[in-house]
């Protein structure tokens, strides 16, 4: 048998999953969605959750990004994977379109709470490709997103700066670091996370941040 590659996460926003074509394969070959030349078989989505239903092995999210609205669902065992999701939050979700009754859907593989901030960041991103924003707001998205990556640099910054400085030998405590910065507790853990998929620092055991190199 053949291994299938694992399929890229296109970042896309939720008009152009519910505007494009859905085409079923046959065999192991992927479902995908038709957008822009691109065969869509995964996604990388960022919205906030306007309503959450759990109901035995199913769980249902209502993502919203402002160009539209869609279910992503979990079943079984996964659904405890969004357990400390809730109404309001912005998430990362990466998962899998699929549709049953034309009604499209997307399969949960991945999901995490972010910060907000980055939900306007990635509607600047889009803008270009998808056209999803009115051209009289463009120009100050784009500024303001430019600033926002700017401050969030700026914090990137600041964090190896105290990891370093705190760091014995074993690595910095998580908890100090976080107290030094004097940022909300939510968003020092978000820059955190952001460094370490970054590949900028790692966690040598736990409760402990290194910088990596």
């Amino acid at each position: 048998m053949e291994i299938q590659q694992r399929q890229v996460a296109y970042k896309v926003p939720i008009n152009a999953l519910l505007n494009n074509q859905y085409v079923e394969q046959e065999g192991w070959n992927p479902n995908y969605l038709q957008i822009n030349n691109r065969q869509v078989s995964r996604v990388n989505l960022i919205a906030i959750v306007i309503d959450k239903q759990i109901s035995g092995s199913l769980a249902t999210l209502v993502l919203d990004d402002s160009t539209g609205v869609i279910q992503a669902r979990l079943f079984n065992e996964d659904v405890k994977k969004v357990a400390d999701i809730s109404v309001g939050d912005t998430v990362l979700i990466i998962g899998r379109p699929r549709t049953f009754n034309d009604q499209k859907f997307i399969t949960i593989e991945i999901s995490r709470k972010i910060n907000p901030v980055w939900a306007r960041i990635r509607k600047t991103e889009l803008q270009k490709e998808f056209d999803m924003l009115a051209q009289s707001n463009q120009h100050n998205d784009i500024k303001q997103a430019q600033e926002i990556k700017s401050q969030l640099n700026q914090h990137n910054g600041r964090f190896l700066e105290l990891i370093k400085e705190n760091d014995s030998g074993n690595g910095a405590d998580i908890d100090k670091v976080i107290s030094l910065s004097n940022l909300k507790e939510s968003e020092a853990q978000e820059i955190i996370l952001e460094l370490i998929k970054l590949g900028e620092i790692y966690e040598p055991r736990p409760n402990k941040i290194k910088i990596l190199g």
